[in-house]
């Protein structure tokens, strides 16, 4: 089988259904590695709401994975910047190439002059030889 990148933008309910429960899942092990900053319902909302655009990664029928993407304006510049914000699931070697093919497809076809991942440094090793390079450094320190 093939990897596919697909949006889910369009896609209807009864579309997503045969996924909800590995969607919902997945966005589970993101509240669960990062409780500070996300739940499982708020990731769903900003889906809804349509501030997130959902991705799934598919390996003919089968759900393996969920990206998550936001396309915003900077307001001094208007540059405007599509951002992989979440990414939840399992084999991402396997399906780096599709994932960033995508990606940069939407980038281009939404105006955006710049692609950012937020993520791991552990994403280092799919995202450098795509030609990512590390921008800034996010400093906490969780009390």
């Amino acid at each position: 089988m093939t990897y596919t990148v697909q949006s889910t933008a369009s896609w209807s309910i009864d579309q997503l259904a045969p996924y909800m429960s590995d969607i919902l899942g997945a966005m589970g092990k993101l509240a669960k590695r990062y409780p500070k900053d996300v739940t499982t319902g708020a990731l769903f909302q900003e889906v809804l709401a349509g501030n997130r655009t959902l991705w799934l990664v598919l390996n003919g029928d089968a759900f393996v994975a969920i990206a998550m993407t936001t396309v915003r304006t900077i307001d001094a510049t208007g540059t405007r910047i599509f951002t992989l914000c979440d990414l939840a699931g399992r084999d991402v070697a396997k399906f780096a190439d599709e994932l960033t093919t995508a990606m940069e497809d939407s980038a281009a076809q939404n105006d955006c002059s710049i692609i950012a991942v937020e993520g791991r440094t552990g994403w280092d090793k799919f995202l450098k030889p795509r030609g990512y390079k590390p921008h800034a450094v996010l400093w906490r320190k969780t009390r």
